[in-house]
């Protein structure tokens, strides 16, 4: 497995706001990785569909880290995606890799 189709950056949002004050939530960066696409098949597509969620890539990670659907990812591009599902798991070779199935997020929506 292959990670050349570009870097992307996650970002965990987090309440920045003091004690008893109004939530603030700001995103931090959490870590950067190589990427590569896999294959979004009609199976995923159509599940997340029925969970009123609209998939727009899946994308394979090396290693296991600490991400979680709460967490987002922005692009080389500055698309921005958030995590609908993290799965850690091993690749063909048996090596680690978390696979992130992204949501497009719409800018100005």
């Amino acid at each position: 497995m292959t990670f050349d189709d570009g870097i992307l950056q996650v970002y965990r949002t987090e309440n920045t706001a003091e004690n008893g004050a109004m939530p603030r939530e700001t995103q931090t960066l959490l870590s950067g990785h190589y990427f590569g696409y896999d294959v979004l098949g009609f199976s995923r597509y159509y599940t997340a569909l029925q969970a009123d969620q609209s998939v727009s890539a899946v994308v394979n990670i090396p290693g296991w880290h600490d991400i979680s659907v709460l967490d987002a990812v922005t692009m080389e591009d500055g698309q921005r995606y958030l995590i609908r599902l993290c799965q850690p798991m091993k690749d063909e070779n048996g090596l680690n890799i978390t696979k992130l199935t992204l949501e497009r997020v719409i800018n100005g929506a």
